[in-house]
C-alpha cells in the first residue's frame, strides 16, 4: 500500500497518475467518493467543495476504509490519494495496512503553500485557501517511527 499525501494543489493527484497509472495499483481518492456519493444522494446534482459536510465525510471515511480492506483482500496493490498532512490523519491507513498485514509506504509532497494556492485558483471547483492555510500549518511530515516502511518527502513539487 503506497499513501501519496499533501496539501490540496501539492499535486498529489497529478503526481499519482504519472507516476503509478501503469503501477497496477487500485487508486484511492477520498474526495472523489464524497463526490460520487454526493451525486448518487441527489439524483445527479453536481458536488463542489462547498457541498462539504463533516457528517458526510463519517459516511465518506467508511466507505474509503471498506474500499481499501477489499482491494487488499483480494490482493490488489493500492494506492491511496489523500492529504494526511498530519500524523494523526495517517494512523488509519496504517491501522488498516497492520490489521491486513500489508506493508505500506507513504509520499509526502511538500509544495509551498502559496504554490498549493495559486494551483488551487486554476481549478474548476477550488478548495477554500483559509482550508489550505488550516492545513499548512498542521504539517507533520512523517517518518518511519509512524510504522511506514519506507517514506519518501519530495520538496516543491
Amino acid at each position: 500500500m503506497v499513501l501519496v499525501c499533501g496539501l490540496p494543489g501539492s499535486g498529489k493527484s497529478r503526481f499519482a497518475a504519472e507516476f503509478f497509472a501503469d503501477s497496477g495499483r487500485d487508486r484511492v481518492n477520498r474526495k472523489e467518493i464524497h463526490r460520487l456519493l454526493y451525486e448518487m444522494i441527489h439524483f445527479g446534482k453536481k458536488w463542489s467543495e462547498t457541498e462539504f459536510d463533516e457528517l458526510d465525510d463519517f459516511l465518506v471515511k467508511h466507505v474509503e476504509r471498506k474500499i481499501i480492506e477489499h482491494l487488499l483482500q483480494n490482493k490488489q496493490k493500492v494506492l491511496v490519494d489523500n492529504t494526511s498532512v498530519s500524523a494523526s490523519s495517517r494512523k488509519t491507513y496504517l491501522g488498516i495496512a497492520h490489521q491486513m498485514h500489508k506493508t505500506i509506504g507513504v509520499i509526502f509532497l511538500q509544495t509551498p503553500p502559496l504554490k498549493c494556492m495559486e494551483r488551487n485558483r486554476g481549478r474548476e471547483d477550488p478548495v477554500p485557501e483559509r482550508v489550505i492555510s488550516y492545513l499548512a500549518a498542521a504539517i507533520d511530515l512523517p517518518t518511519v517511527q509512524e510504522g511506514f516502511r519506507e517514506v519518501l518527502v519530495l520538496k516543491g513539487y
